[in-house]
């Protein structure tokens, strides 16, 4: 089956089942590339500026910088 008859077909998919067929395939490629998905239940940690005070002062100062150049 071509590309062409695929997409063909795939847009005669109601909404849910085109979703699921992306998921689908998004699924397939991240296995091929070796990307572990998430798991649910599992607690992941998330980088955040929240208290990140030394990252803001960074940023200040390269602010302070830029408005000091123009």
């Amino acid at each position: 089956m071509s590309l062409n008859e695929l997409l063909t077909t795939a847009r005669t998919l109601c909404r849910a089942d085109r979703i699921r067929l992306v998921q689908y395939l998004v699924a397939d490629l991240a296995r091929e590339e070796g990307i572990t998905a998430l798991e649910e239940g599992t607690a992941y940690s998330v980088p955040t500026p929240l208290n990140a005070f030394q990252a803001a002062a960074t940023m200040l100062e390269a602010l302070g910088k830029q408005d000091a150049e123009t």
